[in-house]
């Protein structure tokens, strides 16, 4: 019987996978391969009417703007007569673990945007075909950025020695968000880059309509065809066997065909209810490696995101006092941002010159900050004035009142001998510190989204004591609450007694903060795509060869550990502040070693199955990998048995923090970092990954080794980390809001005295409870509005009482692209300077705040 008879069809369509750099540099792709492969296939449709073409990344299409604008036109073209489909909705095809959560949505915000302006498309299929795996709170971003559809490919992929394969189980299916928004996922039964040549349709396009069939019962196969990475497409050749496809006898029926046409066909034939759901995060069983890989990379990205998102809530405040929002200024930052954002960049597989042009972009984006002095602008207008002295205005951005420390560099000091004092003339106890300059550091308490002034007042003598509960002896520093240790028994590994709650935080026999060093190599090396997989073997514990007091101070006191392994040297920090509930770790590194993998090992004094992630915009949790059956309790996020793949979850991504509580909640840890990414946990131990040494690309590429470099900026590393141990569970302790404090700094600006309509402390915006997170604060895209983004951070029904400084005329809810188009039209009360708005469990909630003029203040 004829395949068209039992209503087979395999929908096909042209596709070019273009990597915007990997094996070669983005020059190469904006003035090679994209031009290249674009004239090709705009011939190609020239001739083969019949052919439809698909192609990601607004990247791609504004470099074609500008730089080969008779190409562009010619794409708009075909665009408009629906044959050129644009998918992805995304600046790039990016990776989807390590950006924080207004990454992502930023790369929908301008993709989406950019192809609306251009081509008055409104992308509806997401398209990362090439990423390594992706974080359970993605389907609620593309839902709420118009996206219904999302098609990858990798999640059957496990390159592994020794280990039974763990196929992932579909092809087609709902994929399911933490707060229960779905989108319909499909993953490609084949490459994305399919040779469409005779063997490829006499046995390899039925076999993989027979496992859809057999997986499913679906009897429509989607096939994207056509060269891809370095990009090529569709070719004449492929276009031949395609045509002859259509007239086979007793072949399938062949439709030249958008992806949008065959996600809407398949809902217009099966019944939704009958597609699985998977309700978890979509875990690629390979590549871990590459969340550690290029360490620069991800230090970067992350302290980007924070200096923009820092910057963006202010310079809105600033515009009240006249200062002109650099709107276009930030979106070229942010596309430089979301440009290393694509898979290859971010995740450490392209080699050394794509980390060089890297570079140049962080700097950049660091550049443009530095220099916009909006700080300065809204200092201006604050009373400063007391006895003529000179002002310190610290600043915090985060949405909650915090104390924190604060840094300033000595050379900025206006005063030789001083004290510091708090607009109550409380004199603050500081300490004069050596970070590569000297600086002063102080405790700062500081208003939610505001300010708080200091003042520096001349001294006859200099301060050298002040009374803390900080203490100092041979190798232990201790507070109020913690006493710390450095173990010579245990090889120099700290143990921590938390006082308050009476036990130890890491196993006694072992002690914690412990330096591992793997050996890394995969066994045919240089293949193996060391830079993408981990191969973990031999471990070593570098010995310590000084161990010294450095700092001895009211505010801080510093033990130091210096190591070496092989060509590397480690200087190991252990830090602890008079008044702080936490252990600071810093780390700095001089790594020279070529397949080795650095890990800190933290052996915990309580027991559990699982461990909780941070994930944008949400959190996660995930079994104890060296499980072997189900424990007898369940996980709640998401609420799962433990199944066989949770053995392949090894090594495991998370943003600011990772937590273990014992079963009964009572008790917990959380590690809070700067810029990792990789983790593991099993047997009661949390391991974070720091450093991998591999070969970067392949046998034919140039030989380099990641981490690595006579480039400071690549080769030269400095880490920061912290221990928070806790009473009660992530949720109870406020972990939170401890990593986000502990990755985004109060920033200080130094002031002359002198009036100002704004008081010594302020807060412009206050949100509560502490679940409910205000990530960004930013000018609309559209208009002068204020936008605001939260989300609810513990999984439960919450009202969050937004406070303002001065009441808004209208406060709106909108999407995440500012279009008000794909939630529901809600205005809220205003009542006095506040708003109360119910946010659901995990929900990511975006308001539009409406001021009649920017001149109109009222302070509390």
């Amino acid at each position: 019987m004829k395949g068209q008879e039992l209503g087979e069809t395999i929908y096909l369509t042209g596709h070019a996978h273009i990597d915007l750099s990997w094996l070669w540099t983005k020059g190469e792709t904006i003035h090679k391969i994209c031009p290249v492969t674009f004239s090709s296939v705009l011939k190609l449709m020239k001739k083969y009417p019949i052919l439809k073409f698909c192609q990601s990344s607004a990247q791609i299409y504004e470099w074609m703007e500008r730089y080969y604008p008779e190409i562009f036109e010619e794409i708009k073209r075909n665009v408009k007569d629906g044959r050129w489909e644009i998918v992805g909705g995304s600046w790039t095809e990016h990776n989807a673990t390590i950006p924080c959560g207004e990454s992502l949505i930023r790369q929908y915000l301008f993709g989406k945007r950019y192809f609306m302006k251009k081509f008055g498309i409104d992308v509806e299929i997401a398209w990362l075909p090439d990423t390594f795996g992706f974080c359970w709170s993605l389907p609620q971003i593309l839902k709420k950025c118009g996206i219904s559809f999302f098609l990858t490919y990798k999640l059957k992929w496990q390159i592994e020695r020794m280990r039974p394969p763990i196929p992932f189980p579909h092809y087609l299916f709902w994929w399911q968000s933490l707060d229960g928004s779905k989108i319909l996922a499909y993953h490609t039964v084949g490459s994305y880059n399919e040779r469409l040549d005779r063997k490829y349709a006499d046995l390899i396009m039925l076999a993989q309509l027979e496992e859809l069939k057999k997986t499913h019962g679906i009897n429509r196969l989607l096939v994207l065809f056509g060269h891809g990475d370095h990009g090529g497409g569709p070719t004449e050749d492929m276009m031949r066997e395609a045509l002859k496809l259509k007239e086979r006898e007793g072949y399938p029926l062949i439709r030249f065909s958008t992806a949008k046409q065959y996600f809407e066909e398949i809902l217009s034939t099966i019944d939704g209810k009958k597609i699985p759901t998977v309700n978890d995060e979509l875990y690629v069983k390979t590549h871990r490696g590459t969340l550690t890989t290029e360490a620069m990379m991800k230090r970067e990205n992350r302290r980007c995101e924070v200096l923009l998102l820092s910057a963006e809530k202010f310079l809105y405040i600033a515009k009240r006092y006249g200062f002109t929002y650099p709107k276009e200024g930030l979106r070229r930052c942010w596309k430089r941002l979301l440009f290393n954002q694509v898979h290859d960049n971010l995740d450490g597989t392209s080699i050394e010159a794509v980390y060089l042009d890297a570079a140049t972009d962080y700097k950049e984006i660091r550049r443009f900050i530095s220099k916009i002095n909006h700080l300065e602008a809204i200092a201006k207008h604050i009373c400063t004035s007391n006895r003529g002295a000179k002002a310190l205005v610290v600043f915090n951005s985060l949405s909650w009142r915090r104390k924190s420390i604060v840094k300033v560099p000595m050379k900025e000091m206006p005063e030789e001998t001083f004290c510091i004092l708090d607009q109550n003339d409380v004199e603050i106890p500081y300490q004069i510190v050596n970070e590569g300059e000297e600086k002063l550091i102080f405790e700062a308490d500081v208003p939610a989204f505001g300010y708080r002034v200091y003042h520096i007042m001349p001294s006859e003598e200099e301060k050298t004591s002040f009374k803390t509960d900080l203490k100092v002896k041979e190798n232990r520093i201790e507070n109020t609450d913690l006493e710390v240790q450095v173990r010579p028994e245990l090889n120099y590994a700290v143990t921590v007694f938390d006082k308050k709650n009476r036990r130890m935080v890491f196993d006694p026999s072992r002690g914690g903060n412990i330096l591992e060093i793997y050996e890394d190599k995969p066994p045919d090396a240089p293949d193996g795509e060391p830079a993408w997989n981990i191969y973990l073997g031999n471990r070593s514990e570098p010995e310590a060869l000084k161990v010294y007091i450095v700092e001895d101070g009211p505010v801080r006191a510093k033990i130091r550990i210096e190591r070496r392994f092989g060509n590397s040297k480690f200087i190991q920090d252990v830090i602890l502040y008079a008044y702080a509930q936490q252990v600071d770790f810093e780390i700095h590194i001089d790594w020279h070693e070529n397949y080795r993998f650095a890990k800190i090992c933290f052996p915990l004094n309580l027991s559990s199955y699982w461990a909780t992630y941070e994930i944008p915009y949400g959190v996660i949790q995930r079994y104890d990998h060296s499980l072997k059956e189900a424990p007898p309790e369940n996980m709640e996020l998401p609420p799962r048995r433990w199944g066989i793949a949770d053995t392949a979850k090894w090594e495991v991504s998370a943003q600011k923090w990772v937590d273990v509580s014992s079963l009964s909640s009572d008790y917990g840890v959380s590690l809070l970092n700067d810029s990792k990414y990789g983790f593991s946990f099993e047997q009661n131990t949390l391991r974070m990954s720091i450093l991998r040494g591999p070969r970067r690309g392949y046998r034919f590429t140039p030989e380099s080794w990641a981490d690595q470099s006579e480039e400071p900026r690549i080769g030269i590393h400095h880490i920061r980390y912290a221990i928070y141990p806790h009473r009660g569970d992530w949720r109870s302790a406020g972990t939170v809001r401890k990593g986000f404090e502990f990755n985004y700094p109060l920033q200080v600006v130094l002031e002359d005295p002198h009036d100002g309509e704004l008081p010594s402390q302020h807060s412009f915006i206050e949100v509560s409870p502490e679940n409910v997170i205000l990530t960004a604060a930013k000018e609309a895209e559209d208009s002068e509005d204020m936008i605001l983004r939260l989300y609810e951070a513990h999984g439960s029904d919450t009202e969050a009482r937004i406070k303002f400084d001065r009441a808004p005329n209208r406060v709106l809810q909108t999407d995440l692209m500012e279009w008000d188009k794909y939630l529901p039209s809600v205005e809220y009360e205003i009542k006095g300077n506040a708003i109360f708005v119910p946010m659901k469990p995990w929900e990511i909630k975006t308001l539009k705040v409406q001021y009649l003029s920017r001149g109109d203040q009222d302070f509390d």
